[in-house]
């Protein structure tokens, strides 16, 4: 299960780069929530120490299984869009239970 950053959590995410991203997952998983989690969420000043400025945007996206063809779409679509950096996606229910994951809606 997916736990959203409690109050005082920043997506560190310049917005232009977050309006790249909504508009990939618009066209390419249209009926999927997203989330970000991973090293771009950051609660605490160890959290900002940590993250880097190549580091990766670790998305979990909510809804029905996307096909092959989908996958690789999106997966193309992150790849040759102007973000300057790798774009991991994963099924949020494909997530370790056990993970305790801080995520920010998007």
């Amino acid at each position: 299960m997916i736990r959203v950053a409690k109050k005082g959590g920043k997506l560190m995410l310049a917005p232009k780069h977050l309006a790249l991203v909504r508009a990939v997952l618009r066209t390419h998983a249209p009926h999927h929530r997203a989330y970000v989690f991973g090293s771009r969420v950051v609660l605490d000043a160890a959290d900002r120490a940590r993250l880097k400025p190549h580091s990766d945007l670790d998305l979990a996206l909510e809804g029905p299984p996307l096909k092959p063809h989908q996958a690789y779409a999106l997966r193309e679509a992150f790849s040759e869009s102007d973000l300057p950096m790798r774009v991991d996606t994963v099924a949020a229910g494909d997530l370790p239970r056990e993970w305790e994951i801080r995520a920010w809606p998007l």
